[in-house]
């Protein structure tokens, strides 16, 4: 459903990678290593790439940081779902 409605969004289908999606969240941890929905989201993109150890790694920092953000007792459910069923 995404799909369909995202050319009208964006004028076409975004065809990022994983491996981009990688390096953009490993580019924002290096910009601001203390907000924790880039280690969160790092891992779950691990996790769809297959890399399980990565994953955990990355959404365990993520966990054992404070929350300093709204969204980020959100972040951290989804980190806890995501770890949950990497175990």
């Amino acid at each position: 459903m995404k799909r369909t409605f995202a050319p009208l969004v964006y004028g076409k289908v975004p065809t990022s990678t994983n491996d981009e999606a990688v390096e953009c969240f490993e580019k924002a941890i290096k910009l601001n290593p203390r907000r924790l929905m880039h280690y969160v989201e790092l891992g779950r993109t691990y996790a769809q790439m297959g890399k399980a150890d990565e994953a955990k790694r990355c959404i365990s920092k993520g966990l054992a940081l404070p929350c300093t953000e709204k969204d980020d007792p959100e972040t951290k459910d989804k980190g806890r779902e995501m770890l949950a069923k990497l175990k």
